[in-house]
């Protein structure tokens, strides 16, 4: 029995790739559109950033020992150790906790000195303005891969 192939009996080859519809291309470049932006956001986030660290620097650091404070509940009080941004005060009866600068810029402890309090205030705003910076930053890093996935599946679904 001899097999018998005869060339109207083959049909061409199709090519496995689909074309993209309209709506699949839109979507494309929609994904690839938002990267562009969220790449330009990041950029502008680690200059800020940079300039945050600047600011900091000639801020410079200040020694919280032996500072005295006052606190509505605990009344007046003296710093007794700082390790990095934490610092234990010593009141009359007891010894607390709290984490520098926002707990003198947000008048948790009181200090008598001016320059002083507008020392840690700037330091606080330095703070907040980094940590939004570097949240904003994160998102926008996890928005680039959401949009990096979905232009894969797009793609994949061409493959098929």
């Amino acid at each position: 029995m001899a097999l018998n192939m005869e060339n109207d009996d083959l049909e061409p080859k199709t090519d496995l790739k689909k074309k993209p519809t309209k709506k699949t291309k839109e979507m494309l470049e929609e994904n690839a559109k938002q990267i562009e932006e969220l790449k330009a956001l990041q950029k502008e986030l680690t200059e800020e950033l940079s300039q945050l660290d600047k600011e900091d620097k000639e801020l410079g650091e200040r020694s919280a020992l032996k500072m005295k404070v006052s606190h509505k509940k605990f009344g007046e009080g003296k710093v007794i150790s700082q390790d990095g941004k934490y610092i234990e005060v010593k009141f009359s009866d007891v010894v607390k906790k709290f984490v520098l600068p926002g707990c003198i810029a947000d008048k948790y402890l009181e200090v008598s000195d001016e320059s002083v309090y507008e020392y840690y205030v700037k330091c606080n705003e330095i703070h907040k303005k980094r940590m939004n910076a570097e949240l904003k930053s994160k998102s926008a890093t996890f928005a680039i891969q959401r949009h990096e996935d979905a232009i894969e599946k797009l793609n994949a679904k061409l493959k098929v």
